[in-house]
């Protein structure tokens, strides 16, 4: 009964934003009224959910460390305030910033920098920087979604990169770099691509003028956006615990079948699911694949990842654009990277 009604909060999730543009518009507060419902009906309430719900907007936790005080809240808000009071330098370099080859440079550079930076830093950057291009908002959102595959693959590599990869090698209790002997091929296979995907799709593309409408940030929306950011972190961890049943059914399912099962990753959040599902038990080419299937599922929905997340934010885009965007190239190469790393090369080339 408990997997049944899982399943059915599952299609709300993507069901409420894609049928009603009002829904869309409150995505946060949709998510928030799901999640404190389901927790509700499950019986989840508890100070330690409540507790982490509030930090995990403001704060990341490192194991051996406890929570560090750099959360999504405070990096979008800080990069955001300070691309405000830069405003006027930006707006030299718009033209440049629109450049099919500077962003694919940026997508690039970001993605495989991510795992250093932090995906947080990494795609707030990105985001205010296609904010000031001069470009229509269009060509921004293909943009923005393809430097958001990027991002979350390049960030798996380091436990400092996002949540994932941090619970991913506590878990296992490996050292340092060992997500980079894991993944590293599969991950520069991921940005490579969505760099020169954007490259090719972003030069064909043909804005008119009257597309561009130039960006003028204000000081109340860099506010706001930080605020809802926080409703959106706090709500897709109470979803995460309220979904924890459902990954922990998944874990006897064999390789083949728990990539497929990441896919789920696309509504739920992915640290849950590693923490529910990664052991130290668990085979090196098992690992691999299931991250791999993590990182881009995550891209199909807007909550699906951190720069996701991010990327709608700032840049204002919907939960069914992003949807008609991510889905079509994510689903190929989500499947074309399944049988790269479950037939191909299943064994990671450096562990």
């Amino acid at each position: 009964m408990d997997l049944l009604l899982q399943i059915i909060f599952l299609v709300a999730l993507v069901a409420g934003p894609v049928l009603s543009k009002r829904i869309e518009h409150n995505i946060e507060i949709y998510f928030l009224a799901l999640g404190v419902a389901g927790a509700t009906i499950s019986n989840l309430w508890s100070w330690h959910l409540l507790e982490e719900a509030l930090l995990h907007p403001v704060a990341v936790y490192q194991p051996g460390i406890g929570y560090i005080p750099v959360g999504i809240t405070q990096v979008v808000l800080f990069a955001g305030l300070a691309f405000y009071f830069l405003r006027h330098r930006l707006a030299g370099w718009a033209d440049k910033l629109a450049q099919p080859i500077t962003v694919a440079v940026l997508i690039a550079v970001m993605g495989f920098s991510s795992s250093v930076i932090s995906a947080i830093v990494a795609s707030a950057i990105m985001a205010e920087l296609l904010a000031f291009a001069r470009a229509p908002h269009a060509y921004k959102a293909k943009a923005a979604v393809y430097a958001a595959y990027a991002i979350g693959a390049g960030a798996a590599l380091l436990p400092i990169g996002e949540p994932l990869s941090t619970i991913a090698v506590a878990k296992l209790k490996a050292h340092f770099f060992y997500l980079v002997d894991v993944l590293i091929d599969a991950v520069a296979l991921v940005v490579i691509f969505f760099a020169a995907y954007a490259y090719l799709q972003l030069k064909r593309y043909k804005p008119a003028e009257a597309e561009i409408i130039p960006y003028e940030p204000e000081l109340k929306e860099v506010l706001l956006r930080a605020v809802k950011i926080f409703i959106f972190i706090f709500a897709l961890t109470i979803l995460g615990e309220f979904f924890k049943p459902l990954a922990n059914a998944a874990a006897a399912l064999g390789k083949e079948l728990l990539y497929i099962f990441g896919a789920i990753s696309a509504v739920a959040d992915n640290a849950t699911l590693v923490a529910a599902l990664v052991s130290p038990e668990m085979a090196a080419e098992v690992l691999r694949a299931f991250l791999i299937s993590l990182v881009i599922s995550g891209g199909f929905t807007v909550p699906g990842n951190v720069p996701n997340i991010v990327f709608a934010s700032v840049l204002k885009i919907g939960f069914k654009e992003w949807i008609k965007l991510a889905l079509p190239i994510g689903v190929a190469i989500f499947a074309a990277m399944g049988a790269y790393v479950l037939f191909i090369v299943p064994h990671p080339p450096l562990a």
